[in-house]
């Protein structure tokens, strides 16, 4: 099993470069899934996707593949009632299905984050040769491996766990002090509709502490898990100093960084309204160049497997151009 993370600012064609990383171990032999985490629909620009949260097989016609490829989107409600139904009893279901403080939970900042990695825990679950996780484009992703380490944290203290695993006997007994200043802080009905809702939860939030804490000790595992920075030419040194150092203090591993969009280097010779043209993508390229040159002095030594991607022609609409994509990639 290996699984991979792509991170990188907006706008540097991280999405496709994921999507033909997973092309390329499909090429090869795996059956890999392409995971997507990010909120946009990127990836279905570069390979048709059905439902958000289905695993969808790419055909894979006219390219020599004997692995498969797969892919999938993250759905935040369909993956929150799948949390619940992983690890509620048929009565506690009963309770939380219908509560719309579920069905408000969905919709809550950070549930996103949380659902991320649950996501990414049943995918490694399921037995892939190769899982590849398509983050969201801003420096805003890595907040999929800190959210859920918070509540992992929030939800397994002492007091946590003794309100939700208490609360209905001290309700069914009528002693708790404790309980009815509360509700005359803040109403009765709203607490004991929170308290009940919370009480019938806690073991699926418990249940999620403990997948959540072997998913994130399967993404710190070297052997099996690393990340890949993408970026572009003129932020590829800002990015990677910023990713590597967040990624480094949180003790993941990254194995490669991909500079990608990089305009290749052309001998063209013209006269006429042609030269100015000329010389301004040349100016453009020498950029790009000494840019890859500065960040393979300032990174060869920190990340082992750096990659300059040219600028592809055409755009990313599909398999043939992930294909090119694809060939280009040490994957």
């Amino acid at each position: 099993m290996k699984i991979r993370i792509f991170v990188g600012s907006g706008g540097v064609g991280k999405t496709s470069v994921a999507a033909a990383a997973g092309l390329k171990s499909a090429i090869a032999g795996a059956r890999c899934l392409v995971l997507t985490i990010d909120p946009a629909a990127r990836l279905k620009t570069a390979l048709s996707m059905g439902t958000a949260g289905e695993h969808r097989r790419v055909p894979l016609e006219g390219i020599s593949a004997t692995g498969e490829l797969w892919v999938a989107q993250l759905d935040t409600a369909a993956s929150l009632q799948q949390l619940a139904r992983r690890f509620a009893t048929a009565d506690q279901l009963k309770l939380i299905l219908p509560n719309p403080i579920f069905h408000a939970l969905g919709s809550l900042a950070g549930m996103q984050e949380l659902m991320a990695i649950d996501v990414i825990g049943q995918a490694i679950r399921q037995k892939y040769d190769c899982v590849i996780v398509d983050t969201a484009p801003s420096r805003h992703a890595l907040e999929f491996l800190d959210k859920p380490e918070f509540f992992v944290s929030m939800v397994t203290t002492p007091l946590v766990k003794l309100v939700g695993r208490t609360y209905s006997w001290w309700e069914k007994t009528g002693v708790s002090h404790l309980y009815r200043q509360v509700e005359k802080l803040a109403g009765a009905k709203l607490t004991r509709d929170v308290l009940e809702f919370f009480s019938a939860f806690q073991g699926v939030a418990e249940g999620y502490a403990r997948d959540t804490r072997k998913t994130l000790a399967a993404l710190r595992d070297s052997r099996t898990a690393a990340f890949t920075i993408v970026s572009s030419p003129f932020k590829a040194r800002a990015d990677a100093a910023w990713f590597w150092q967040e990624l480094h203090t949180r003790n993941f591993a990254i194995e490669r960084l991909v500079v990608n969009r990089v305009w290749p280097e052309l001998q063209l010779q013209q006269t006429g309204d042609a030269q100015a043209l000329v010389e301004w993508y040349g100016g453009v390229s020498g950029a790009h160049q000494k840019a890859w040159d500065a960040v393979r002095r300032e990174f060869s030594a920190k990340i082992p497997r750096l990659l300059a991607s040219p600028e592809l022609p055409t755009d990313i609409d599909g398999l043939p151009a992930l294909h090119r994509i694809a060939d280009l990639l040490d994957a």
